[in-house]
């Protein structure tokens, strides 16, 4: 009897014949387990963001049959990866040598065309563009004014994206017509992205041996869900670093996939580093994910150097020479030369230290809510002294950090009593610290969670005009083209099944959660694919640690997990696959540096 359970569980595919359809899929008793454990972590996260009420407190009714449904559906989607991952991959005799062959140009571009194309209805009705809050003020820090009043340049948001956003108001004032400046960045934004999605199928279709109706499917998500398009209209730090994250992704699994010999390309690794170096200027979060990332892929090479050659063997290591070299350069520009050198003798403000405490910070404000009469003298004091108790419990907003945080005025030497304070209380009531920080977080995991967006003509809409002098503002040409894309826009993001595809969740837990289910029941057992979850894993904990995660404000913090949805889903459905995508190693570095550059052909 054991034989046969083991047996049906193990080895039986499902379909007999050996032409049919299913003939290659197979579903272990292994794989069905830990798709019922991964898919009770998905569900409870889930259940806990969706108990949060209206209020920011916790409310349990139904959740118990709530948890049992959302789990069931959850293990049929993880289960499903082993089912349809044999589906998508190509086993055509030709499909192996794809991987030493460069990428299409011409069908890059052909794709990029295709996805600029759809997107352009809705970059001209959104006309000129989609401001957020921080942009705006990153205008008022360029010109030096903000409410008014004379204000220093300031690294709360990064310089780059303040440097760009003041110069491009800046030219909008010289010309006399901020929209056409601010327009015709959202369209070089599009393009760039559309170039960049475009790669991304081709590198799938091309290095992960999928066969081409699974990269037309994804051409035709890139291209038609309004999602990408939409917050292509964005100015924001954001928005810059999204796309960028994408590139070096790809760049990030071509690199684990050839054990680092990409890099014996001179060429590939200047472009890695510039990447590299770009994505963290344009937003501060990426520091501490691409560098932390890039240093363990580069130890990982080492070792498998060392596995693969004797201490004798002079064999050429240049592809860890120009690795280390790069990580050693985007470490001194990064880490040293800009925030320690070239912005203190340009007198630029430097980022407040309350922006790595917005949980914290929340979660004093709503004891202070909750248990009033639980506070000690010494707590009281060394709380007001950074925080202003006065109004501290009115301040509190459960779904937004920024009202108490804002009240602290740096430089301070308040913090180490606080951080006292604050374990003190933690302690005696810890469960009104978790409840508040999964009510700051619910956004990201409710279950019914949609991806917000803006799609309002006229930017100035929820903001006071007043921050940025009048000279830098431009309003859209029509509101009536926004409010017929709005229209559109939900007609398409409520349609059955395709709501799907917008919601919150499916980007910051499910499809993650399936990519690390993958690697524990899918068929590729390989370290490399263990240091590609570190990028994400490392996304994932700056998301979960956001000042807000409802309405545009918080859903801009997940794009970087939307771009990379895709590619990271596609990774785990090839992992329950029989076709390798592992590369070859090349003979030469001539042949390393045809992975990721595009052929002409």
């Amino acid at each position: 009897m054991t034989r046969l359970r083991n047996k049906y569980f193990s080895m039986h595919p499902i379909g007999d014949d050996k032409g049919s359809l299913f003939s290659h899929i197979t579903l272990s008793k292994k794989q069905c387990i830990l798709a019922v454990i991964f898919a009770s972590i998905t569900g409870v996260i889930m259940s806990l963001c969706d108990a949060i009420d209206t209020h920011g407190y916790f409310n349990f009714n139904h959740a118990l049959g709530h948890t049992i449904l959302l789990i069931c559906i959850l293990t049929a989607f993880f289960v499903s990866l082993a089912l349809i991952g044999p589906l998508i991959a190509s086993e055509k005799k030709n499909s192996c040598t794809r991987t030493t062959e460069r990428l299409s140009i011409k069908n890059i571009f052909s794709y990029a065309l295709i996805i600029f194309i759809c997107w352009l209805p809705w970059l001209v009705a959104l006309y000129p563009a989609n401001f957020l809050g921080d942009t705006l003020i990153s205008i008022g820090w360029f010109t030096g004014l903000i409410d008014g009043k004379p204000n220093m340049l300031s690294d709360h948001n990064p310089i780059f994206t303040v440097l760009l956003f003041g110069g491009m108001a800046q030219l909008g004032k010289i010309i006399h017509n901020a929209g056409l400046v601010f327009f015709a960045f959202v369209l070089v934004q599009a393009a760039v992205s559309a170039v960049i999605f475009a790669i991304s199928a081709e590198f799938i279709y091309s290095r992960g041996n999928v066969k081409v109706l699974y990269r037309n499917i994804l051409i035709a998500f890139y291209a038609l869900c309004p999602l990408f398009p939409v917050w292509s209209t964005f100015l924001a730090k954001d928005t810059l670093f999204a796309p960028a994250f994408l590139l070096w992704f790809i760049y990030f699994i071509a690199a684990l996939r050839s054990d680092g010999t990409i890099f014996s390309s001179t060429t590939q690794t200047v472009l890695f580093t510039l990447l590299t170096i770009y994505a963290c200027l344009v937003k501060k979060l990426g520091t501490y994910i691409l560098i932390p990332s890039i240093i363990a892929a580069l130890a990982f090479f080492v070792l498998r150097y060392k596995k693969k050659h004797s201490k004798d063997d002079l064999k050429e290591t240049r592809y860890l020479r120009n690795l280390t070299i790069s990580t050693c350069i985007s470490l001194l520009i990064l880490l040293v030369l800009l925030p320690k050198i070239v912005l203190p003798l340009c007198g630029v403000k430097p980022s407040e230290h309350y922006e790595m405490l917005s949980v914290q910070l929340q979660q004093t404000a709503r004891y202070f809510s909750d248990h009033p009469d639980d506070i000690t003298p010494y707590e009281y004091q060394a709380i007001d002294k950074l925080l202003d108790c006065t109004d501290l419990a009115t301040r509190w907003q459960w779904f937004l950090s920024d009202p108490v945080k804002y009240r602290i005025k740096e430089p301070t030497d308040a913090y180490g009593d606080w951080k006292k304070a604050y374990i003190a209380e933690g302690l005696r009531h810890p469960y009104s610290y978790f409840q508040t920080y999964v009510a700051l977080e619910s956004g990201f995991g409710k279950s019914d969670s949609a991806i917000a967006v803006q799609l309002d003509s006229s930017f100035m809409k929820d903001y006071d005009s007043s921050s940025i002098p009048g000279a830098y503002t431009s309003t859209g040409w029509s509101v009536k083209s926004g409010q017929v894309a709005d229209n559109i826009y939900h007609r398409i993001e409520t349609m059955p099944i395709i709501h799907l595809l917008f919601l919150a969740p499916v980007y910051t837990l499910i499809i993650p959660m399936m990519y690390v289910y993958s690697l524990f029941a899918g068929k590729r057992k390989k370290l490399a694919l263990f240091i590609l979850a570190i990028p994400l894993l490392l996304t994932e904990a700056g998301l979960w640690i956001s000042p807000i995660s409802i309405w545009v404000l918080g859903s801009r913090y997940l794009l970087p997990l939307l771009y990379i949805g895709p590619l990271l889903l596609t990774e785990a459905l090839l992992s329950f696959s029989n076709v390798t995508n592992q590369e070859v190693e090349p003979s030469d570095s001539s042949q390393s540096d045809s992975r990721l550059r595009p052929s002409h052909q």
